[in-house]
């Protein structure tokens, strides 16, 4: 199962996991966050082209759909960040992540595309770490609205992402041992935001 953008059940509320990971350091979630590229990386490894366009799973995503959408993501939780930090209280763009999927033809890109993707998961996340290290106090107080999560301080930004980035880390290790190529990949973050 994939993460919904659009039309999020009121249980998902952020009031729901905002205190998910109170116990885990800021450091320590940007570890996290910041490892996401090369965990995305070392997935991906050894996949044939048709295995990454394989759907293991009915009325799934492909490991290449998920990696692409890794990258579409990173460009709003990029954008979010920045915007938060430097406007805070303005709103968040919405994205349905279904449609961008479909319409930019997620499925049917080549394998320079899905390298290309990979490289932008990673500079997005690189430059966006990059804030976050330099973050003061006050920073890590900042907040935007998200129409369907409410206000979002920047550390709820981080563990967001820090989540998102995991939780479809583990989709692709699902679906590689679905397709017989099964990886040991340990688990960062104790359990999913949602």
């Amino acid at each position: 199962m994939h993460c919904q953008e659009l039309d999020t059940p009121t249980l998902h509320r952020k009031a729901d996991f905002m205190d998910a990971y109170a116990g885990i350091s800021t450091r320590d979630l940007l570890t996290v966050y910041k490892a996401g590229p090369t965990r995305l990386g070392g997935i991906l490894a050894g996949l044939t082209d048709d295995e990454l366009k394989q759907k293991p799973q009915e009325h799934k995503w492909s490991i290449q759909e998920i990696a692409l959408h890794l990258a579409d993501a990173e460009i709003m939780g990029a954008a979010r960040l920045r915007q938060t930090l430097a406007e805070p209280g303005a709103s968040f763009a919405l994205y349905d992540q279904d449609a961008w999927t479909g319409e930019l033809g997620h499925q049917s890109r080549d394998r320079k595309a899905l390298e290309n993707a990979v490289r932008l998961f990673s500079a997005l996340r690189t430059g966006s770490a990059l804030l976050l290290e330099t973050a003061t106090e006050q920073d890590w107080s900042k907040w935007g609205n998200h129409a369907d999560w409410g206000p979002l301080t920047v550390r709820q930004l981080l563990e967001l992402y820090a989540d998102h980035g995991e939780r479809h880390v583990e989709q692709i290790v699902d679906a590689r041992a679905l397709l017989g190529k099964p990886l040991v990949t340990p688990r960062l973050l104790p359990m999913r935001l949602y």
